[in-house]
């Protein structure tokens, strides 16, 4: 049976709301549904094409006319003309307030992948039940037709669409061999007013906050332990939000061997990673979202360590029976609390480390007592260690701490920064507390080299410490790198079997799952102790593997019932969330940008805002992609994860900003592999690669180039003053997420050179020296530095801090939405004092598009164009009652 709503006595006054004189029928991202006076086919192909939502205010132009759209009033219109009981009325404004849909209906597909659009729904979703026969849609496409169906027959061209025209130019006058513009191509400017938001009645990648310390208990014990006042913190806080400064927060602690102090919440993750010691667990998870300073955290960990370890030593000497028949010098000495001591509430040397001394605190003594000495080491991915070395070297005191990189794979440009064998020598000597002086930054790929250095004078590699930052990127891969965590099992095995102290494992990630809860599988076997965790009263119950397990198969049951369009329960969605969050509180940190801690926000950027363009394609591309689109996508193929990866789609998707690709006869693959050994034989110039000759046919008629081309004219004429720098001269990031996508665009802004843009580019060949270098040179403040950034997100997506830079567009959709933020998190992050402005481009005609922003649904996506543009072979005729979901 069809999936139909009773529409035909909806009144006439009710298709008015949206400013038309026809029903918006559509389940696309959301456009300016613009006010139409005519019948004319062309502003309904518009109506159809738009959405319920008008853009903000910032990213959209005043229409000619007012716009009168306003569907939050719908339920009180169809009240007013007696459409809908007052019972249904309230039915109505609850369903819209929280985003219930009616019983039997799913979201649409495009929209339920990964919420872009939550808060976008159309008002047809709102109606009462009554409306609505009980069997569900096919396919949201199939819910339009019902709708259209219903009202009156209204059927788009399938061969090609027009291109939308601008308000001021007619589309009889438009010319598609023009040099396009913005207005001609845009056709959807949302404003995703909260990119980094999660809901809960989803399962998907996205995670809350877990142990963020913002209880008034939690916080006084750690600024007890601190030795810092409460009364002066809230003293200097206030100061601090009433100035006019770009920052509301304050540092409020230098740790001894530190340059730079840490905010309260900083200082507060800091507390409570090593205090997951305390409960058996060996290390845990610090995932604080994008800018909020995790690099630091790191650091704070491995220094109060260290300090915790000196402490201890210290006190000790002075406790040992040799100590006492030393001489001690005329004048005031300092002298540690006796050891049996039980009224002590202080120590002269509670200012030299930081904290309450071991003498007298048991808190310091249970935690000095957990930790193992041994070398720190952070295991890193090798295009980020170099930056790595470099930020600990200026954030650790050199005289406390010696920070050194270890690996032929990664680059430094201080030479004092590489691990000497001379220091080799010393770490083998098997001396403890000299070992605990040093922080060891190598790559996964290095680490068992490391090891090896070890094993050549039969002494085994125990680190104290141990970091694996961005450990998402590698630790749950195959392979080489898969390696790490079959040698930190091992350390702990060791540890055990040799009755010494475990060395502590931190694993570091804004976004620790890349897929699915199932990626922390393998690092969570490192940090449980089966037979202690798994004792039924055990407080770690709730964290072992097998409690994982049980998630991963709620999981992955929510992934297959989305894919085949079953409904899945709420009660199962509310299990999978209270058992994910039962196991991270005993081992995660991590705290959302948008939180506040003492009630006052984390940060003062607020929600991540991205600016969300959708383009339609000139109508003289359309055949030749389309044919490109039914070679690439079989015609029923249901793609999954493990079916579609990058490469299958690669070159669809790289039409996304260059269409003419698909039109232009050449034997390029575009592949990640044919990028490289194109740049290794030009010596890394991109214009002595084969791709540079066909660039003008590349990129002729982009619709997303004349978008790119639109953003970076506005950033160059954007002389808006940037708090605390004497230039106003504004720098923008430009991320694609293909190797080659990168590649042609710098040729493109470059080939010939533009007035006031200089453009420098970062790939996937360089070192990462190479790399660091060139990112250095565009951060430089003033006129003379580079002002466009172009990378792969790759290469650039993470690690990087981009914070000097206002502007960034994103080309294309990532395959997660966790790797958007992380793209986005590059300029939207702690440090940032201008105005932020976002961009994701997207081509909703582009199936490859589709498939990404659908892959985690294993969305069925048809080799057929957006409706309107074109439909491709394999997709049912609609009259057929059952299309293909298209997102």
């Amino acid at each position: 049976m069809e999936f139909r709503p009773d529409l035909e006595d909806l009144p006439n006054d009710l298709w008015r709301i949206g400013g038309s004189d026809k029903p918006p029928v559509t389940d696309k991202l959301s456009s300016s549904l613009k006010p139409s006076h005519t019948t004319e086919e062309e502003e309904y192909n518009r109506a159809v094409l738009s959405a319920v939502t008008p853009p903000s205010k910032e990213s959209r132009e005043e229409p000619d006319q007012p716009n009168f759209s306003d569907w939050g009033d719908f339920p009180e219109m169809a009240l007013e003309l007696d459409f809908i009981t007052e019972s249904e009325y309230w039915d109505m404004k609850f369903r819209q307030r929280h985003a219930k849909y009616p019983t039997g209906l799913p979201k649409p597909g495009f929209l339920s992948k990964r919420e872009y659009t939550h808060e976008v729904i159309s008002f047809w979703y709102f109606l009462p039940d009554r409306f609505f026969e009980n069997t569900p849609p096919s396919s949201p496409r199939s819910v339009t037709t019902s709708i259209v169906s219903a009202t009156e027959t209204f059927y788009i061209a399938t061969t090609e669409s027009p291109i939308i025209s601008s308000p001021r130019a007619s589309p009889e006058k438009h010319d598609e061999k023009a040099e396009p513009n913005v207005d001609s191509y845009q056709i959807t400017t949302t404003e995703d007013s909260d990119y980094g938001a999660n809901y809960r009645d989803v399962i998907d990648d996205s995670l809350g906050a877990y142990n963020d310390g913002d209880t008034e208990r939690e916080w006084n014990s750690c600024l007890e332990f601190f030795g810092v006042h409460a009364e002066e913190y809230r003293r200097q806080l206030a100061i601090k939000a009433s100035s006019a400064t770009h920052s509301t927060r304050v540092p409020v602690k230098k740790l001894p061997g530190m340059t730079v102090g840490l905010f309260d919440y900083q200082l507060m993750g800091v507390y409570n990673l090593l205090n997951f010691v305390l409960n058996d667990v060996r290390g845990g998870f610090l995932a604080d979202e994008q800018g909020l300073g995790k690099t630091q955290e790191m650091f704070g960990v491995l220094l109060l360590a260290h300090n915790l370890r000196r402490c201890k030593a210290d006190v000790t000497e002075f406790w040992s029976p040799s100590a006492k028949g030393k001489a001690v010098k005329k004048g005031p000495a300092n002298k540690h609390n006796a050891k049996n001591s039980k009224d002590a509430r202080s120590c002269p040397y509670d200012q030299k480390w930081g904290f309450k001394c071991y003498c007298y605190n048991e808190l310091t003594r249970n935690l000095a007592d957990c930790l193992p000495d041994g070398p720190n080491v952070i295991i890193a991915p090798a295009r980020n260690c170099g930056p790595m070395v470099k930020d600990a070297k200026t954030k650790l005191d050199g005289k406390v701490i010696r920070v050194r990189g270890y690996g032929t794979d990664i680059h430094m440009t201080d030479k004092d920064s590489k691990l000497t064998s001379a220091e080799l020598a010393s770490l083998r000597s098997g001396n403890a507390t000299a070992q605990s002086d040093f922080v060891i930054v190598v790559s996964p790929e290095s680490i068992h080299k490391l090891v090896a250095e070890f094993a050549k004078s039969k002494t085994t590699f125990t680190p104290g410490i141990v970091m694996l930052d961005e450990f998402h990127q590698y630790a749950a891969s195959s392979g080489e790198v898969n390696r790490v965590t079959a040698w930190l099992k091992h350390l702990r095995t060791s540890s055990i079997n040799n009755k010494r102290l475990i060395p502590l494992v931190y694993f570091v990630s804004g976004t620790p799952f890349e897929n699915s809860p199932s990626d922390l599988r393998s690092v969570l076997e490192v940090l449980e102790r089966p037979q202690i965790w798994s004792k039924p009263n055990h407080p770690l119950s709730s964290a072992t593997v097998a409690h994982l397990d049980e998630c991963i198969k709620l999981f992955d049951s929510y992934t297959t019932s989305t894919t085949q369009g079953s409904p899945f329960p709420q009660t199962k969605i509310n299990e999978y969330y209270h058992r994910l969050d039962k196991l991270l509180t005993q081992l995660m940190v991590r705290r959302l940008a948008t939180d506040t801690f003492q009630s006052t926000k984390l940060t003062s950027l607020g929600k991540l805002k991205v600016n969300i363009i959708d383009h339609t394609l000139p109508s003289c591309h359309i055949p030749p992609l389309q044919s490109l689109a039914s070679t690439t996508i079989p015609p029923t193929a249901n793609l999954k994860p493990p079916t579609t990866g990058p490469d299958l789609l690669l070159k669809l998707r790289l039409c996304g900003t260059f269409p003419s690709i698909a039109s232009t006869t050449t034997n390029f693959t575009f592949s990640p592999e044919e990028v490289s050994t194109f740049l290794t034989t030009a010596s890394g110039n991109p214009s002595k690669t084969p791709y540079f000759p066909h660039l003008p046919s590349f990129t002729l008629l982009s619709p997303k180039l004349a978008t790119i081309s639109s953003i970076i004219t506005q950033m160059v004429n954007d002389k808006t003053k940037i708090p605390g720098e004497s230039s106003s001269c504004k720098k923008l990031v430009l991320f694609s997420p293909l190797e080659a996508e990168s590649l042609l665009l710098f040729l493109w802004l470059t080939n010939p050179k533009s007035e006031g843009v200089k453009p420098v580019y970062v790939h996937g060949n360089m070192t990462s020296l190479e790399r660091q270098r060139v990112i250095d040179k565009f951060l430089e403040v003033g006129n003379a530095a580079p002002n466009v950034l172009v990378a792969p997100t790759g290469v650039c997506g993470t690690g990087f801090n981009l914070q000097r830079a206002g502007y960034l567009v994103l080309t294309g959709p990532t395959w997660t939405r966790r790797e958007g933020r992380q793209v986005f998190g590059r300029v939207y992050r702690v440090g940032q004092r201008g105005v932020v402005r976002l961009w994701e481009l997207r081509g909703g005609w582009n199936p490859g598009e589709r498939v990404v922003l659908g892959l985690g649904g294993g969305l069925e996506v048809g080799n057929g164009f957006v409706e309107g543009v074109g439909k491709g072979e394999g997709e049912e005729d609609e009259d057929e009652g059952k299309g293909k979901e298209v997102g």
